[in-house]
């Protein structure tokens, strides 16, 4: 369909990721791509990761376990203040979750591919040579990040065998950024605690794949940044009033990188 589109000059992407949109081949280069503010989608994305902390604190999923099984058993729960919480790609929504989570009594700290400075985080570490003393350091490490070729498989064995043992991963960038046997092979062998996933590499998730199986990993399907139109839809129109007018776009897309 691109292929065919000669007369085509603006894409606007209206959910956050557009990697798929960014490194299509069949889009000439004179094409702009726009994508919608991702702080207009981080308001659900910070309660799903929020969420996440408190039910793994709490101990919810024994719980919940428990109450299937009609089981009485005290446990004792955890208190996240105090806590840290590191947030790997501090863009609009990754800086949106490190203020809530600041907001939350935790200590926040960031990771991206390059040094920057963002609200509520006490450090920022960048670059590959610094994802594993960032993970290292971590209570739980939330994920963030756009699905690029430099972000691929970022985290695997070296980054998951670098977390605590008690450390938690939450993924709600993208699924490409996890190597998924390793993590799978990393929560059985007891070299992190557990994780909650919301994308994957493959969507749906195969019945096939062992994720499914292993009780230490909390399963969504990619729930946690809906596209909600009254959410999304005034970025749009802002830069239709931009583009009309011949004057710039907000929210471009550098399409050699992917993001």
């Amino acid at each position: 369909m691109f292929s065919k589109a000669t007369r085509l000059r603006w894409i606007h992407k209206v959910s956050a990721g557009v990697e798929d949109v960014a490194l299509n081949r069949d889009i000439g280069s004179e094409v702009i791509l726009t994508r919608t503010d991702g702080a207009m989608i981080a308001p659900r994305m910070v309660e799903y990761v929020l969420g996440t902390i408190f039910a793994v604190s709490q101990r919810f999923p024994q719980a919940w376990k428990q109450q299937r099984e009609r089981h009485w058993q005290s446990f004792s729960v955890g208190l996240v203040k105090g806590r840290t919480v590191g947030v790997a790609g501090l863009g609009d929504i990754g800086c949106a979750v490190a203020r809530a989570v600041h907001d939350n009594g935790m200590r926040v700290l960031g990771w991206r591919r390059t040094r920057t400075e963002c609200n509520s985080v006490e450090r920022v570490y960048a670059g590959r040579e610094e994802l594993v003393a960032f993970v290292a350091a971590c209570d739980f490490v939330v994920i963030v990040l756009p699905a690029t070729p430099a972000t691929s498989g970022l985290f695997s064995s070296g980054a998951f065998s670098a977390m605590k043992s008690s450390a938690y991963l939450i993924n709600v960038g993208r699924g490409a950024i996890i190597d998924e046997e390793a993590l799978a092979s990393a929560i059985l062998d007891g070299q992190i605690a557990g994780a909650a996933l919301d994308v994957f590499v493959e969507e749906p998730l195969p019945p096939t794949s062992r994720l499914w199986e292993i009780d230490q990993i909390l399963i969504t399907p990619h729930v946690s940044g809906p596209i909600v139109p009254e959410d999304v839809i005034g970025c749009f129109l802002e830069n239709l009033s931009s583009y009309v007018r011949g004057e710039p776009l907000r929210r471009q897309v550098d399409r050699r990188r992917g993001c």
